[in-house]
């Protein structure tokens, strides 16, 4: 029978593509970073589609990004969701690549992956891919923008799909919070109304509505002339020109206008308003939202980019630091909004602690005193100057991202930016206007102004229909108001400094040894080891700086990780200043507390590197241990134990997993731990840490063996360990019995039942570690299209490799809003049945290119100098000190035949831990169910 289907792309179109020729413009003028070796070149097709070509030859893998300049702003008022469902559609088959799962599958099986979203301006489509595969994985991406199918079968399943995605994140607080504030939105705007989709906005009631609907949609908006191309592979620059000619030309151009926002998101006269937003966390936050004249035209002098960096700073002199000092406020964030043709805005948000909840006006009076101590020492030529150069520093060291990141990126930034500008346009500050900046700072004003609270116990009058979101609009009163306008300078809050920590010697230094692994370097204390690797690999001035304190204090159950996190937690408060000006100059740290003990790791330019490692470690040994630090520290650690409950419910399974396989604190153990935790306990642990412990460091970069052991006796002498000894704990993984299953059940406050199903490898071995890596590989992408795409039990279906330090596994995990957790187990178990029979004929040449997926992934390009010392800090935990984990899994991997994984199949079917929880949506099927049974009797 055939498959009614839709099809822009013809037979003739298709041979004109190879016969015809198309005018192109080329460019060579696009600037880019001196640390960027790739090359670049712009080509127009013939068919109006823009394209940037990049040629890497030394990358591993290869990506390309679509981006549509309509987006969710574009639903037609009677089907919110058109747009976003239209995203999903264009993976479920074309008129060349009829099979619904086809395009998943071989990215799947060629090393990649692959993903999109719908924004409210714009649609983006991406995927990465083995570079080696990149062509015929273009023409399988490209026929989704020339002759997609929309048959009738999926357009009415996928709706469910979209429906399941709307569902999945129905409880969660951030999509909850913006569905109130778009009660506020002038109606006329795009943003205000309901973009995702449900069964209710996409019925299919009327047949070939919907289908019908979907084309239009596709035809008015999908043209040639409203996309941008991004193509990154190995080829040279003439390849892919010719790749993309052959791909992409075929695309049709409609001469489609490109859709503009014009109406102000919130009417100039219903503000200033005030919204009260009732959370489900327990999590309290204030905001505050300003429209402004557009921003775009001002990209080159970034006033708003400017003003966040002064409002967002964290250090001395700053809001934060005050509002901390009062117990007010946890975090503070700044940052422009989102840019429409005659309109952009900016956003303040303060995250709360209880008592801050109680002073949000006086939040918001020192916010605007903040804003007149810029007024009136305004923003000088100084701190543009240093901000200048740390863009200037940061571009010109550019990190090199994941292609699949990158496409993604520039796909966008061609949609506002010059062709010369694409690569370097977020980090030009080319024009110091003071102007522009008055006039910005003139919209940040009381009576121009959206206040947002959001706590979970506020008063409220309204319900959001989509998300049942409780909320109430109130006006601000004149009094407030005025309050506010009169705002007075206050003498600790100012605009910063200088900051301390910016690069001054960027030069790389030369190589002592060219080596490829670290090595062991003599530090003559026992239980202190140092690993080093100087390495210019990267080009860049940096280095990481990584030491782990490990103690058998860290496995002594809920009391004593309640301590270290808490200590990490006070650590990392007491530094914040420091830190935040580390950050902003290229030098970040992150301090925390783990299974073993706490670590800390510092990564940036190298020239002041020393400077913070001392710092951190002179806090780490003795850190201020004040009440008032210590009470905001738990309040937060205790909110973010009690909300762990409230996430998705996948997530919590997986939590509840790691307690039982890891032998983790449970939940509850910590949340009465912390409840009833002091600061004498804190400093009582943090002298034992030190009584004797044991010290791992790497170093890794633009530093010499010499430089890495002075740092190394610096911590030392700054950590002052009493002893020092090897003391590492193990973490003993629970090996489940053999045909046993093993199930623990959550009762979770949620419409989505979830199921995941763990399988645990036999043993330690380096062959079942390969061949469930191997396994993993080969039925994710089936499993995905058999539970998701066939029998749309949910959005959230996937399965995964879950390795536990050296313990193999795979889980499988289903989300669902309307199916059981017992059905969605018989539905995994089914196929994996099933699969049995198919794994044992899987033939050689597809076998083959399975592993190549796989080694491809495992020995995946690192593109940064953190990556590389990630992977090494991660041997040195598991005390493989000979680097080669890759090696082995790739020569056990390519050595594994079909009877090797269906033995080690079936070893694994042995071993399984169920977690699952019951949904409402489950509930009330099974009581419908149970009703309509008793009608028919």
């Amino acid at each position: 029978m055939r498959t009614e289907h839709f099809s822009l792309g013809k037979l003739l179109t298709s041979l004109v593509v190879v016969f015809c020729a198309a005018s192109y413009s080329y460019a060579s003028d696009i600037t880019k970073s001196q640390n960027d070796m790739r090359d670049y070149q712009s080509i127009t097709l013939e068919n109006g589609l823009s394209v940037l070509l990049v040629s890497d030859p030394n990358t591993d893998k290869a990506a390309a990004s679509l981006n549509v300049s309509v987006g969710s702003a574009a639903n037609p008022k009677n089907r919110a969701g058109l747009a976003h469902f239209l995203e999903h559609m264009l993976f479920l088959g074309t008129d060349k690549y009829p099979e619904a799962g086809e395009y998943q599958a071989f990215i799947q099986s060629h090393g990649g992956s692959h993903n999109a979203f719908t924004a409210l301006k714009n649609t983006n489509y991406f995927f990465d891919i083995n570079a080696d595969d990149l062509e015929p994985a273009l023409d399988r991406f490209s026929q989704f923008f020339i002759a997609p199918l929309f048959s009738k079968e999926y357009t009415d399943r996928e709706r469910h799909a979209v429906n399941s995605e709307y569902s999945a994140k129905i409880r969660d607080d951030g999509r909850r919070a913006y569905a109130a504030s778009q009660q506020a939105m002038n109606p006329s705007h795009p943003a205000s109304r309901f973009a995702v989709g449900n069964l209710d906005t996409l019925p299919n009631d009327k047949e070939g509505s919907l289908r019908s609907d979907l084309i239009n949609f596709y035809q008015q908006y999908y043209s040639a002339n409203q996309m941008n191309l991004v193509i990154i592979g190995k080829q040279p620059l003439s390849q892919l020109e010719s790749i993309t000619k052959q791909y992409f030309s075929t695309i049709k151009n409609t001469k489609a206008q490109t859709f503009v926002i014009k109406e102000p998101q919130f009417k100039p006269e219903d503000l200033p308003l005030e919204l009260a937003i009732k959370t489900l966390k327990d999590t309290q936050s204030l905001s505050l939202s300003f429209p402004t004249q557009a921003n775009l035209p001002f990209w080159k002098s970034k006033p708003l980019y400017l003003l966040s960096s002064l409002i967002g700073y964290e250090g001395e002199g700053s809001l934060l630091a005050l509002l901390k000092e009062k117990g007010w406020a946890t975090g503070l964030g700044a940052s422009p909004g989102q840019n429409f043709v005659s309109e952009s805005s900016f956003h303040i948000q303060v995250s709360l602690t209880p008592e801050g909840l109680k002073h949000t006006d006086d939040i918001v009076s020192l916010f605007f005193s903040f804003i007149q101590s810029i007024k009136k020492e305004g923003i000088s030529q100084a701190i543009y100057n240093e901000e200048k150069l740390l863009n200037a520093q940061q571009f010109r060291f550019l990190a090199e991202q994941e292609p699949i990141h990158y496409v993604t990126q520039l796909t966008q930034s061609m949609q506002d930016y010059p062709q010369e500008n694409w690569l370097n346009a977020p980090y030009i500050l080319e024009q110091y206007d003071l102007d522009a900046i008055t006039q910005f700072i003139q919209a940040i004003r009381p009576n121009n102004m959206v206040l947002s609270v959001k706590a979970k116990n506020l008063e409220t009058n309204m319900t959001e229909p989509y998300y049942d979101s409780e909320y109430s609009i109130n006006q601000i009163s004149a009094s407030r108001i005025k309050h506010w306008q009169q705002a007075e300078l206050i003498n600790n809050l100012h605009i910063r400094n200088p900051n301390p920590f910016i690069a001054e010697n960027t030069n790389l230094q030369p190589l002592t040894e060219d080596l490829l692994k670290p090595i062991q370097l003599d530090t003559g204390k026992l239980g202190v080891t140092l690993w080093q690797l100087q390495d210019t690999t990267f080009k860049v001035p940096k280095a990481d700086l990584y030491f782990t304190l490990l103690t058998p204090l860290a496995r002594n159950g809920a009391e004593v990780t309640t301590g270290l996190n808490l200590y990490t937690d006070m650590v990392s408060d007491e530094l914040n200043k420091s830190l935040y000006d580390a950050g902003t100059a290229g030098l970040s740290a992150r301090i925390y507390a783990h299974q073993r003990g706490i670590s800390v790791r510092i990564s940036g330019f190298d020239d002041k590197i020393e400077v913070l490692s001392k710092l951190i470690a002179k806090t780490l040994r003795k850190p201020e241990l004040s009440q008032a630090r210590f009470n905001r520290v738990l309040q937060a650690y205790q909110e973010q134990l009690n909300n762990s409950d409230k996430d998705k419910p996948y997530n919590q399974l997986f939590r509840v997993g790691y307690e039982v396989l890891m032998h983790n604190a449970r939940l509850g153990e910590l949340q009465k731990a912390a409840n009833d935790y002091s600061l004498d306990q804190l400093s009582s642990l943090i002298e034992q840490l030190f009584k004797s412990t044991e010290v791992r460091v790497l170093s890794h970069g633009n530093l010499t063996a010499s430089q890495a052991k002075k740092l190394t006796n610096s911590l030392l002498q700054e950590l002052q360990p009493i002893q020092t000894a090897q003391v590492a704990p193990q973490v003993d993984i629970l090996r489940l019995k053999e045909d046993s299953v093993l199930t623990k059940t959550l009762d979770i406050e949620h419409n989505d039942s979830a199921t995941i199903l763990y399988l645990q490898g036999n043993d330690l071995s380096t062959q079942t570690r390969a061949a469930t890596a191997l396994l993993s590989e080969i039925l994710s992408a089936p499993f995905y299209t058999q539970l998701r795409t066939e029998q749309q039990l949910g959005y959230i279906v996937f399965a995964t490799p879950m390795p536990l330090r050296k313990v193999p596994g795979i889980a499988f995990i289903v989300q669902s809003p309307a199916s059981s957790p017992e059905a969605i187990l018989e539905s995994i178990r089914n196929f994996l049945n099933n699969f049995r029979s198919k794994l044992e004929k899987i033939p050689k040449q597809q076998m083959a290119q399975f592993k190549s997926s796989l080694v491809a992934r495992i020995n995946a390009q690192e593109r940064q100098l953190q990556e590389l010392s990630n992977r090494f800090w991660q041997e040195i935990d598991q005390n493989n000190t000979k680097f080669d984990t890759q090696e082995k899994l790739t020569k056990a991997i390519n050595q594994l035949d079909n009877s090797d994984l269906v033995n080690i199949y079936n070893k694994l079917l042995s071993r399984q831990l169920v977690l699952q929880n019951t949904g409402a949506g489950a509930k009330q099927n099974l009581i419908s169910d149970a009703t309509a049974l008793e009608s028919t009797k």
